[in-house]
Parts: C-alpha cells; structure tokens; sequence
C-alpha cells in the first residue's frame, strides 16, 4: 500500500455563505449536525453554526487568495 499526501485547488466558493451552503446541502456529517439541531428546536444553534461555517469560507476565500487548498490522503493498494 502507498499512502500520498495531496493537495487539491478548490475555486467554487465565491463566499463564505456559498461554502456554509454547500456543505449544509451535501456533505454528511454537516448536514447531520443540522439535523440535530433541527429536531431540538435549536435555532440559536443553527444561527451559530450558519454563521461559524460562513466565517471558515470567508477566512480561506479571501480576495488575495480566492483557491482554497484541501490536503487529502491518498492511498493504493493493490489485490494480491
């Protein structure tokens, strides 16, 4: 098996909130916690969340910086 670090340019999100909406719209465990909070009834924590996930898009997609970078693991193997 070989293990390779990686780094994959991310140009999609032109704002904070459009990353807090993607996220909320398609990756798993977001979309989870959202739930959660749905089914509690809280919406302070929804606000929280709409807003902590628009402020980590803003941080990384500044206007002198607008391509995010995600490091990701890639690992082969092959079948004996």
């Amino acid at each position: 098996m070989v293990a390779e670090r990686r780094i994959l340019d991310v140009d999609r999100f032109s704002s904070g909130a459009e990353f807090r909406d993607f996220f909320k719209a398609t990756y798993g465990p977001t979309i989870a916690v959202y739930q959660r909070l749905v089914a509690a009834g809280d919406t302070a924590g929804i606000a929280d969340l709409d807003r902590a996930l628009a402020e980590l898009g803003d941080e990384y997609m500044r206007p002198d910086a607008p391509v995010m970078e995600w490091e990701y693991l890639l690992l082969t193997a092959r079948l004996a």
